[in-house]
């Protein structure tokens, strides 16, 4: 122990300080921790000045240690004993070094400590704080809420008198230490609402707005008789959707979702609906919001919510921006994301109908999954058709998904509707997957339901005959290319198959990893790299292994390409009002 105050005491002398603190914190983490300890003892017996060191202490970029150093002196904080201005102006200097660093602010609770052990640097600090208003940083609301650990009844009341101040900022402030403050006498709860509410009435602005909002709910979450008031507050203000307010909205949706009540969570949700598609961070609040509220099967709430957003932001933001919600929904396939499926390609949206595809984005051949029967059963004659054809547009590049959820309409579907739908599991399904959608009819003709079972006959039966009829005109001579056509259309091919792999050699994430270099095997069964190391290099021999894999590509692509283009959209804009 004496040996490490002779070593700090040292360190300060020759003035790497800093250096040594770094070297010897993970050490002494995994230690006796004495550092702390010693450092505070130096620092009040005057052979340290750790304020005035730390003050000086910057975050350089070849200062890897900042933070880690950084932490010593929360440490050491609390204990520490210095003049308040001088400590301010400490925290202050290493928490703007710390920049957008999301550990920045980790100084103000140790600070916060420092001031409640003696009432004078409370004080002190909330002089100075008024004396001298600081724009970049606020030691108002830390000297607020030291106070009032020590003498509650006065610091919230003088907090109170600062909601009528001149300055704006100071406003602001106040209002964010009122909503800090663990209240232990729950008599002065209702007053510090009523005053904050009656001060953002007097200056509305969007700071101001905001930071009530977020005081009043940690207010009135400590008493449920107080909630009207926050209702009062947002009815209130129920005009005022800029970006601030409507982002303090989103963060208490999030962070404080489990202490929000079904009707204060509505009218939030009823503002954030108005966020513009530009503030991503406002979205992925909801995003996660949202996310909590489906865990709790409150399914409508969501979806209302959603179609509310899309409308309001003229459906400039896709469901994809929200993809902890879909997450979330595809842990519920078979009823919510199956409900909300059914319900956009019925809406008679294209947008909705676009969405309702995004849903299932990340999947490439598709996933299996079936219409909701509750939404399909309230609508009227011909619907079970438009959803088959909905289906074929939207996730025609998903075989698999289109084909379940044409499947699922089979049984319920009206006789004279029937085989409208088997003609389009034929074409252009059958016609452009034969492989995976057979497999599916396949799948499909050994069920229990005798409708499904002829349905997948028929469509397999009809294959075969168009097959057949294809493998008959393949015989015509004069529909084959002749052989010089074929070796003219193959050299074509592969010309533009090897200007293709050019241009993506030269966007090629690997190619820049490896600084350009490319084997190429002439012969053999292993591949052969050197290693350099320096002016040596060391031979190094991998054997080839196989890499495969496999896609489907629709065949009337190459068949009918800008008929099927047509047919697929006509399917998705048919009947669509918007």
């Amino acid at each position: 122990m004496d040996e490490l105050k002779e070593k700090l005491l040292k360190a300060n002398v020759d003035g790497n300080f800093f250096d040594f603190i770094q070297e010897v914190y993970y050490d002494d983490r995994r230690g006796e921790k004495l550092l702390p300890s010693l450092l505070v003892e130096l620092h009040n017996e005057g052979l340290l000045n750790l304020v005035e060191l730390f003050t000086s202490f910057k975050n350089k970029t070849e200062n890897h240690g900042f933070f880690s150093v950084r932490h010593v002196f929360e440490e050491v904080l609390p204990d520490i004993n210095a003049p308040v201005k001088d400590v301010a102006d400490c925290v202050k200097h290493l928490t703007l070094e710390a920049g957008q660093d999301m550990a920045a602010y980790m100084l103000l609770p140790p600070f916060k400590e420092f001031c409640k052990k003696d009432t004078d640097r409370s004080k002190g600090l909330f002089d100075i704080s008024l004396t001298n208003i600081d724009q970049d940083f606020d030691h108002l609301s830390t000297a607020i809420e030291a106070g009032a650990s020590n003498d509650e009844v006065q610091c919230v009341n003088q907090a109170i008198e600062l909601l009528t101040h001149e300055n704006e900022l100071i406003i602001q402030r106040s209002i964010f230490a009122l909503g800090r403050i663990n209240y232990q006498d729950k008599m002065l709860l209702k007053p510090v609402a009523t005053a904050i509410i009656k001060s953002s009435v007097s200056s509305p602005t969007d700071v101001i707005l905001a930071a009530s909002m977020r005081a009043l709910f940690e207010i009135v979450s400590h008493s449920d008789d107080l909630e009207d008031l926050f209702l009062d507050f947002l009815n209130t203000h129920s005009d005022h959707l800029d970006d601030r307010y409507i982002h303090a909205a989103s963060e208490i949706l999030f962070y404080d979702g489990k202490k929000v009540s079904g009707n204060v969570e509505l009218k939030l949700l009823n503002i954030c609906s108005h966020t513009k598609p530009e503030n991503q961070g406002t979205i992925n609040n909801i995003d996660y919001a949202l996310e909590r509220i489906l865990k709790r099967n409150s399914f409508n709430d969501c979806i209302v919510f959603l179609e509310r957003f899309f409308e309001l932001s003229r459906y400039k933001l896709s469901i994809k921006h929200f993809d902890s919600f879909v997450r979330e929904l595809h842990n519920h396939r078979d009823t919510h994301l199956s409900s909300l499926l059914t319900r956009w390609l019925l809406s008679k949206k294209v947008k909705l109908g676009k969405y309702a595809s995004d849903l299932l984005r990340d999947s490439d051949k598709g996933i299996s999954i079936g219409f909701d029967g509750s939404y399909v059963t309230k609508e009227s004659k011909g619907v079970h058709l438009f959803l088959a054809r909905k289906s074929c547009g939207w996730f025609f590049n998903q075989p698999e998904t289109a084909i379940s959820l044409i499947e699922s309409l089979i049984l319920d579907a009206p006789d004279d509707e029937l085989k409208d739908i088997q003609q389009l599991i034929f074409h252009p399904l059958c016609v452009s997957y034969p492989g995976s959608i057979r497999d599916h009819l396949e799948t499909m003709n050994e069920s229990k339901e005798e409708r499904v079972k002829q349905i997948a006959s028929d469509v397999l039966s009809e294959y075969e005959e168009y097959q057949a009829s294809v493998k008959a005109a393949l015989k015509i001579n004069e529909l084959s290319p002749s052989e010089q056509d074929r070796h003219t259309y193959w050299r074509h091919h592969n010309k533009l198959m090897s200007e293709s792999m050019k241009k993506a050699r030269s966007k090629s994430f690997f190619t820049s990893l490896f600084a350009g270099n490319e084997s190429v095997l002439l012969y053999g069964n292993k591949s052969i790299h050197y290693i350099h190391h320096g002016e040596q290099k060391t031979r190094q021999e991998v054997p080839l292994s196989e890499i495969s894999t496999s896609f489907e590509f629709a065949s009337m692509h190459n068949l009918d390409p800008h008929g099927l283009e047509n047919m697929i959209w006509q399917f998705k804009a048919e009947g669509c009002t918007s």
